[in-house]
């Protein structure tokens, strides 16, 4: 008997909505930062890290730009220029620009805008002394030939090390891509030590990748025959494994649901625990999940429904000693929504969703980060008019 038919008359109903009043939600103001076309976060010991693909008031075109916090989002220092040769960014919310940050030292990965429009090759940059100042960095891009590499995802080790992945077409499958890693040991400088994880996956689906307490990496991606999420692991050793579905769902589908997922990494007093969020559109299914695994992904908890089928757009992170928050967008009657879950034991209890983002606006993409200057927080962007889309955050309690 499958898993899905074990928990089917448990959580198929998913979570009632409530409407979030308790004025946590703010609209930054970073140099009048707007028209907002690809936005990532992160957070340490300083604060709160913003990168953003957008337009200010000193630039009418798109510039890649990044900012930093120290006081939880009231106050922003002046935004850098990543990207200091002026190149047009096709990055976009969904193939967003990605950032990692190791102490002072940053990396960053980014899609130029190629032909045809709206594709590329890929760009990097690196950071030495905080985000302050920025230099072009050799992006992880020989090996193909098609120059059109997008989905990237970056992370920092606990030796420094930065880890970036990105799908391409090196092969040219055409309707697939192959997921590639790539290492960088000179903060970001130049990268090495390309491999592919997968030949053929979905091809327009993001990544998510995380660092185990052991310096393993492991990454989260759509597949491509069934259109499942699957996680790769790299061992210390430095071999990737192939872990199977999160969630096995076994939906066939022919196209992309344009839908990655979210996975976070908690250490615990009995061990490392894997948390992710995923999507699927399995008819009878369809809809978002929360998965748990003790086992480095091993294994994974029966899928528990979150939210319905027209819920997407999910992001997760870990708090505390057993907290995990989720965000997530869902249709409203006047545009879309972002909504908050959260569970203080581990996943086993969770609150109902509550609205986060304003009414009467088209809210997307959010993302959410766990313990850090900040606090836990959620970042997404709404549409205003005369704006396009703007920054959005609320600091969230754990009550």
């Amino acid at each position: 008997m499958s898993a899905w038919i074990l928990f089917a008359g448990l959580v198929l109903s998913a979570a009632p909505l409530m409407a979030w009043s308790d004025g946590a939600r703010q609209l930054p103001d970073i140099a009048g930062l707007y028209d907002i076309q690809s936005l990532d976060v992160a957070a340490d010991a300083r604060g709160i890290h913003v990168l953003a693909v957008g337009k200010t008031q000193a630039a009418a075109q798109p510039r890649l730009v990044y900012t930093i916090t120290a006081d939880g989002g009231r106050t922003w220092r002046k935004p850098s220029v990543v990207d200091r040769g002026g190149t047009l960014v096709a990055s976009r919310l969904g193939n967003d620009a990605q950032l990692a940050v190791h102490g002072l030292t940053m990396a960053v990965a980014w899609q130029r805008s190629g032909d045809p429009p709206g594709s590329g090759p890929m760009a990097a940059a690196y950071s030495r002394d905080g985000g302050i100042t920025w230099q072009q960095a050799q992006a992880p891009q020989s090996e193909d030939p098609t120059q059109q590499q997008s989905y990237m995802d970056l992370a920092a080790d606990r030796s420094g090390r930065f880890h970036l992945v990105w799908l391409d077409d090196r092969e040219e499958n055409g309707n697939t891509q192959g997921l590639r890693h790539a290492i960088s040991s000179d903060g970001g400088r130049s990268w090495r030590e390309e491999a592919t994880v997968d030949a053929a996956v979905c091809t327009c689906c993001w990544n998510r990748l995380t660092v185990l307490p052991d310096d393993s990496i492991a990454v989260l991606y759509r597949d491509d025959a069934p259109h499942d999420m699957r996680l790769a692991l790299r061992a210390a050793n430095g071999r990737w494994q192939g872990l199977g579905a999160v969630g096995e769902f076994n939906w066939d589908f022919a196209g992309c649901p344009h839908c990655g997922g979210g996975l976070a990494t908690a250490r615990t007093r009995h061990g490392t625990v894997l948390h992710s969020v995923v999507w699927t559109g399995k008819e009878d299914a369809a809809g978002l999940y929360y998965l748990a695994s003790a086992d480095q992904g091993k294994t994974w908890s029966v899928p528990r429904r979150i939210a319905d089928a027209s819920s997407r757009e999910a992001d997760i992170a870990v708090y505390g000693d057993a907290g995990v928050g989720i965000v997530y967008t869902r249709p409203a009657e006047e545009g879309s929504a972002v909504y908050y879950v959260h569970t203080k034991d581990g996943g086993g209890h969770w609150t109902p969703a509550r609205r986060i983002s304003a009414s009467a606006t088209q809210a997307d993409h959010p993302r959410i980060l766990g313990e850090g200057a900040g606090g836990i927080a959620a970042f997404w962007t709404e549409h205003r008019t005369g704006a396009g889309r703007v920054l959005a955050m609320a600091s969230l309690s754990d009550g």
